[in-house]
């Protein structure tokens, strides 16, 4: 089975997701996408487009069964002492899905040293359901890294990112190498 690793930036060009203190979300995703694709180095990955909407991008990578998605967000709150990572699953996620989640979370909150929220199903969001982890990757995650609205969390992210995304490159491929 080809081996594939599908880190997404949960935002574009066109989306700036949350903005806190003249920070837009987006800008953040796509700096993390880029430095796991260094980390990822030639352990094959295919990445989103900036310039793509989220429906471009879903209907061009056509994941399969033996592919590791990850699509990378900040959380946002109006509580600017809300803080801590959370990874959010699909409703039917795999059980490979459930463990990278824990691992992640647990490792990112380690990391950064941030609270720890867990992992979360879809339905449990205020979305309820999320497109790109359903598009039928083996394993797919939804990556709420920190909170882009608390700045003590995005303090931790900027001291650590570099060890946070060497860290996400080793897990993915881990997984991808287990499907």
């Amino acid at each position: 089975m080809i081996e594939v690793v599908f880190p997404s930036a949960g935002h574009h060009d066109n989306d700036p997701g949350a903005v806190y203190n003249g920070v837009k979300e987006a800008d953040k995703n796509k700096e993390f996408r880029d430095l796991l694709s260094k980390h990822l180095g030639s352990h094959k990955h295919i990445m989103d487009n900036d310039s793509e909407t989220n429906a471009q991008h879903q209907s061009r990578i056509k994941p399969g069964s033996g592919s590791v998605l990850l699509d990378i967000h900040f959380n946002a709150s109006v509580n600017l002492s809300a803080t801590g990572t959370e990874m959010i699953i699909a409703n039917n996620a795999s059980k490979l899905s459930i463990a990278m989640a824990n691992e992640l979370a647990e490792g990112t909150a380690c990391i950064l040293g941030i609270k720890n929220r867990g992992v979360k199903i879809e339905a449990q969001t205020d979305r309820g359901k999320i497109g790109i982890l359903n598009l039928g990757a083996g394993i797919a995650v939804l990556a709420e890294l920190c909170f882009i609205s608390n700045p003590s969390d995005m303090a931790k992210y900027e001291a650590n990112k570099e060890e946070l995304a060497r860290f996400f490159a080793q897990i993915l491929i881990k997984y991808d190498n287990m499907i």
